[in-house]
């Protein structure tokens, strides 16, 4: 004797109603109908057909299909078939096809449905010479060199000038020193601190020396190929180099963050690029339909009820004091 475990029908009934929702066994052919194939079964005048019910199996995950290859199974799957059926035409007896609630979830349904049909048939898909033309607009996103933030601290002193190197060389030593000695980690350190008061960068002393994120030939280009090559030559966030030298004078660096470099070719972004492109389209052709309904449409909006629409909780509305039986929890 075949026995159903106590679970097994709640658990397939929940899947056909969710299944159900895009359009369930209750829209099938009606007896004597020959579309979808042959009938498996008839309840009280119902047809439900081949087609159908392989259209239910098919809708089950992979691992529950498996379950279902032999003629038992397959008659266990259908007698769940069946309930749902019967389940589905009690209810329409009950009057709750009618119900607002289900209406108003049928009503979700089908603007799904709608939006679904909608977005599919109103975007092709870009073609290579769009893709190509996005990828080439956007080089900066799929192509860009490693990059670092460094602070640093500034000590003029221009070439040719012997005296004032030497004297720029021997204070930016000691300050070094005295940099490490008191690095702590704080919110606003030693570093910062002695960039913002003795730095003769203008333009970063303000902001503790702080040279936001630049790239390799950026820093090579404002200071010199020998700073940039000490700034990348930092490992670690919060690292203090060495005093650099360069043709303006010396530099303290300080590494406070690193970007690693991105390399995406056409061929490698292609994929992603076609995605972004299809559903930029798709939602610029869904607003377009939208805009095209409101057009034609007649809309009228009460501003007056809309102000005194209260929502619970908010615009001071009270909240309603909880229940009893919630309280005594």
């Amino acid at each position: 004797m075949h026995t159903r475990s106590v679970w097994s029908l709640p658990a397939v009934l929940l899947s056909l109603t969710l299944a159900g929702c895009g359009g369930g066994a209750s829209q099938s052919p009606s007896k004597g109908e020959k579309a979808g194939g042959p009938p498996v079964a008839i309840v009280n005048g119902h047809t439900l057909s081949t087609q159908e019910v392989k259209a239910k199996l098919e809708e089950q995950p992979p691992v529950v299909r498996g379950r279902y290859t032999s003629l038992e199974k397959k008659k266990e799957f259908l007698d769940n078939l069946i309930r749902f059926e019967l389940l589905v035409q009690e209810a329409r007896k009950r009057g709750l096809d009618q119900d607002p609630e289900v209406q108003a979830t049928l009503e979700k349904v089908m603007v799904q449905k709608l939006l679904r049909t909608q977005q599919e048939a109103a975007a092709a898909a870009p073609d290579d010479a769009e893709v190509r033309k996005y990828y080439d607009e956007h080089l900066s996103e799929f192509v860009r060199p490693e990059r670092v933030r460094v602070s640093h601290i500034f000590l003029a002193a221009p070439q040719g000038d012997a005296g004032k190197r030497a004297q720029a060389r021997a204070a930016a030593v000691k300050l070094l020193s005295e940099v490490k000695a008191q690095e702590t980690g704080a919110a606003r350190s030693a570093f910062e601190l002695a960039a913002t008061q003795q730095s003769q960068d203008d333009g970063s002393k303000s902001a503790g020396g702080d040279l936001g994120f630049r790239s390799r030939e950026e820093l090579a280009q404002g200071w010199g190929a020998t700073l940039a090559d000490a700034a990348f030559g930092l490992k670690t966030v919060s690292e203090v180099g060495q005093v650099v030298e360069t043709e303006k004078g010396f530099h303290l660096v300080k590494l406070l963050g690193r970007q690693l470099g991105v390399e995406q070719s056409f061929e490698q972004a292609k994929s992603r690029i076609d995605s972004r492109l299809l559903a930029e389209r798709r939602a610029k052709g869904m607003e377009d339909f939208i805009n095209g309904l409101k057009t034609q449409a007649r809309i009228e909006v009460k501003d007056d009820a809309l102000e005194q629409l209260k929502i619970e909780g908010v615009e001071g509305t009270p909240v309603p004091p909880a229940s009893a039986s919630a309280r005594t929890e």
